[in-house]
């Protein structure tokens, strides 16, 4: 079973990156032709979504997802679908990711160590000063810092190989190109980089939150799995990206059999009596953050 769970499925991941983008460019094209506040303000919303959808599947993309064998073709799509337009490239990322999985939540754990210098990820916290923070992401007050952290802190912008250096000018040079040519240089501004440097760094926090801070027990590689309704998922767990702990037992699984591999594991004892999994990201996910940890218990429900 497992060996077909781990298979690579490029065509799947390249249809589900381009809906994303089919998406992202559909709620563009409402919002500037109704032209109204509050329809701005919700295909912004659901814009960083989308981005938030595509950055996930880069995560895809640095796994060689796409191709194990031709890994500069999977890297230049990761890079142009999905990684390029955040300002990081699937080389960076995978870098500082691949050493995030061998030394999760430890100190030779970048993302951790990086973490826990920033008092917003020291839980527990009150359920007040959880919701302060992601209203401080969400109005874009830590976007700078976070963009720092990831593109030249973790690396995934800086000391790059030749082949991505010129992937990524040829990158710019194109967007810079369609942008004039086609006048879009205020749609990419209100309707691409202002949701990434708002609702986009609200769903990054809640989504790193859940993966790995606050815990209520060591869990299985330090990770959590959070179950999330179809209103989390569409706003912040896309693409399977919630089942967390799986992903850190069986990094080869496609984000779309994530979920499957949950099932799968619930009736092995090693796993139910040792996952840590949350109900909700809004609920649940800030009950644990924000109050004494609680002793762990076995896991018995499914999805």
């Amino acid at each position: 079973m497992l060996a077909r769970l781990v298979r690579p499925a490029p065509l799947r991941l390249l249809l589900q990156t381009l809906l994303e983008w089919l998406c992202i460019f559909a709620l563009a094209g409402v919002a500037m032709e109704i032209a109204s506040v509050p329809v701005s303000v919700a295909c912004m919303l659901l814009i960083a979504t989308r981005q938030h959808a595509l950055l996930t599947l880069m995560h895809d993309f640095s796994h060689h997802q796409f191709s194990r064998q031709r890994r500069a073709l999977n890297d230049v799509l990761g890079d142009v679908l999905t990684a390029l337009p955040f300002f990081i490239t699937v080389h960076g990322f995978r870098r500082n990711h691949f050493q995030h999985h061998a030394h999760v939540a430890t100190d030779l754990d970048p993302n951790w160590v990086s973490s826990l210098k920033r008092a917003r990820y020291q839980f527990p916290m009150s359920r007040t000063q959880v919701w302060v923070e992601v209203l401080k992401h969400c109005i874009g007050f830590y976007t700078l810092a976070e963009l720092k952290r990831y593109t030249v802190d973790a690396g995934m912008a800086v000391e790059l190989p030749r082949a991505v250096r010129i992937t990524r000018a040829l990158f710019w040079i194109a967007v810079a190109g369609l942008a004039t040519y086609f006048d879009l240089w205020v749609a990419m501004l209100l309707y691409w980089l202002l949701p990434l440097a708002t609702f986009l760094m609200a769903i990054l926090y809640l989504r790193d939150i859940g993966e790995h801070y606050g815990m209520p027990a060591a869990g299985i590689l330090g990770s959590r799995t959070v179950l999330a309704g179809w209103v989390e998922r569409l706003l912040i767990a896309q693409n399977g990206v919630n089942f967390h702990a799986e992903h850190h037992l069986f990094p080869a699984v496609p984000f779309f059999r994530l979920k499957r591999l949950h099932r799968l594991l619930l009736p092995l004892q090693a796993y139910s009596e040792h996952a840590v999994i949350t109900r909700g990201y809004l609920s649940g996910l800030i009950d644990e953050v924000s109050g004494p940890k609680p002793q762990a218990t076995a896991v018995t429900h499914a999805v």
